[in-house]
């Protein structure tokens, strides 16, 4: 089976603000997925910050589904200073806004230090059963290809289910390569791990036959909290908790096998039918 490398497929190559990438049709869900898009567009931002000035926030508007082709992405410095440097991307594929993010770098401190975080409910990844021990069809989707998963809460019979709270689960971890040595590269694969569970919390609201539609994502947000020793396992999970005037705001986490939360995310998606009117 022919997967994604991540490090690989998230490259950028240029300098002087001006880079390019191309958008692998490895990450497919229905096109690139976006958290894979917003990657690239992180590593772009971080070849314009100095050493040592790691990823503390991101914030990123989706405005067009890529081709997977290459992209333009420029990056402008918009505040420096010794601790925090501030930048802005901008992703353009034949002059046609992809993605436009706002992200802050800054260098780790030990001015204040505390963790009141309430640790998730899923115990360790040596807890759960691999997904072949549920099911041994195929994806729908090549970007399932890139890791190995330990589903949460697994429907076993989904054209019965009747509908539920709107919450997704899984660990998993990036395949062939699962940690890297870069902060950038740890914190570019758990910004597309927060992007992730929007949709999939989002269709468990509802039974199997009542959920058509489909919810491109507006925008997402994400906030990086530990970059150091993540590990290879991620706990991955999220909540849709409500769906109003056609759009539909999630929240997700981002944890280690040890039980450290490594970032939080939001975001809000736009839900389109996909019923003939």
């Amino acid at each position: 089976m022919v997967v994604g490398d991540f490090g690989h497929d998230t490259t950028v190559t240029g300098s002087d603000g001006h880079y390019r990438a191309s958008v692998s049709q490895d990450w497919e869900i229905w096109g690139p997925m976006g958290g894979y898009v917003a990657a690239v567009g992180l590593r772009a931002a971080a070849a314009e910050v100095p050493d040592g000035h790691e990823p503390a926030t991101l914030t990123c508007q989706f405005l067009a589904a890529a081709k997977f082709e290459p992209v333009d992405i420029e990056v402008r410095v918009r505040r420096q200073s010794r601790r925090a440097t501030a930048v802005a991307v901008h992703i353009t594929q034949d002059e046609r806004p992809v993605l436009d993010a706002q992200a802050w770098f800054a260098t780790p401190s030990n001015v204040v230090q505390y963790d009141h975080t309430t640790v998730h409910r899923h115990g360790h990844p040596d807890d759960h059963p691999p997904i072949s021990a549920y099911t041994s069809e195929p994806s729908r989707f090549r970007f399932w290809e890139n890791f190995e998963g330990k589903p949460l809460n697994w429907i076993e019979d989904l054209e019965s289910y009747l509908g539920g709270e709107p919450e997704w689960a899984e660990w998993l971890r990036f395949v062939p390569t699962a940690t890297f040595d870069e902060p950038i590269l740890e914190a570019a694969r758990v910004l597309l791990l927060a992007d992730l569970p929007s949709y999939p919390a989002a269709v468990r609201a509802f039974p199997r036959t009542e959920a058509p539609f489909i919810s491109p994502s507006l925008d997402l947000a994400v906030q990086f909290h530990r970059l150091s020793e993540a590990g290879e396992w991620l706990l991955v999970q999220g909540v849709t908790p409500i769906a109003e005037r056609g759009l539909l705001g999630f929240r997700s986490e981002v944890w280690n096998a040890a039980g450290q939360l490594l970032a939080t995310g939001s975001g809000q998606l736009l839900g389109r039918s996909v019923l003939p009117s």
